[in-house]
């Protein structure tokens, strides 16, 4: 992941794995919310996955909505102790699995890419 000269092929296999990376992760921050550790890596894994994204500019859309949806994770994660555990627990759930469809587009996109197409809206 060095030097600053890469080829959309590289790229794209580069924004593939870190996108893997990030999945695998975020499953994990399913059942250790409170591990900051984890997180931080989450948001490693989110680093380079916008550093590939910006080599590829034709992912900016989807890469911006996993931006959102990382945020909002986020947010839901560090928030005190709530009123209701249930219905939080529901809502990180909610946003989970919002962030893992984020992940799918993102790839599905790459793939795309991979195969020789544009990258261009579905």
């Amino acid at each position: 992941m060095s030097g600053t000269s890469h080829s959309s092929p590289q790229a794209v296999r580069e924004a593939l794995a870190a996108l893997e990376r990030y999945q695998l992760h975020l499953r994990q921050l399913a059942t250790r919310w409170a591990d900051a550790e984890l997180y931080h890596t989450l948001s490693l894994d989110l680093q380079e996955v916008r550093r590939c994204c910006h080599l590829l500019p034709t992912l900016t859309g989807e890469w911006v909505a996993l931006l959102i949806a990382h945020a909002e994770l986020s947010q839901a994660l560090w928030r005190g102790a709530p009123p209701q555990p249930a219905a939080v627990q529901a809502e990180r759930q909610r946003l989970l699995g919002r962030a893992g469809e984020c992940v799918r587009a993102l790839q599905h996109r790459c793939m795309d890419l991979a195969d020789g197409g544009t990258g261009g809206p579905h």
